[in-house]
């Protein structure tokens, strides 16, 4: 009796495998063995909001150091480039109160990002509507738009690493 229960399991535990691994997920990088060093110069803005390519490009470098896969170096040294063009950045209202006024705004910021393998003159991956975004509160005590895009940096850079290291 108790074999039988044993070869019941068999089967669950075979369907959970052939369904993990049908998803294509990997525990490993996607990166080429080659790519251990990026380097990240700095965003370009094609915005008229000054200032915020030195502050996404901080966020972005920041993410890559922590996650650890890659280090960031300069371009002599590097073995990928991850180029930035920030795009996009706009406030507009999300919510309206009764009297028409508006409640609540929104923040969205969108990049055009390239990630060059630099030994193979390859482009691994680029996406020209890189985006994310916030809302916010104007006025309130947890923060206003400075919060909202501090919050929408902290996305793009977590995001970007995760696209560059596991493909996503």
């Amino acid at each position: 009796m108790r074999q039988l229960k044993i070869v019941d399991l068999k089967y669950p535990l075979l369907v959970s495998l052939l369904a993990w691994t049908a998803c294509g997920y990997s525990g490993r990088a996607l990166l080429p063995d080659h790519i251990k060093r990026v380097c990240i110069p700095t965003f370009e803005n094609d915005t008229t909001r000054s200032g915020i390519e030195q502050e996404i490009t901080t966020a972005v470098t920041e993410a890559f150091i922590a996650d650890g896969r890659l280090s960031v170096v300069s371009e002599g040294e590097a073995d990928a480039m991850l180029r930035g063009v920030i795009v996009k950045y706009e406030k507009g209202p999300l919510t309206f109160d009764r009297a028409q006024t508006v409640d609540e705004f929104r923040v969205e910021i969108v990049l055009a990002i390239e990630f060059e393998d630099l030994r193979e003159g390859k482009v691994l991956w680029k996406e020209d509507e890189f985006r994310a975004w916030k809302s916010y509160v104007e006025g309130s005590e947890v923060g206003g738009e400075d919060q909202a895009f501090k919050g929408i940096t902290a996305t793009l850079a977590s995001d970007i690493v995760s696209r560059t290291v596991e493909g996503w």
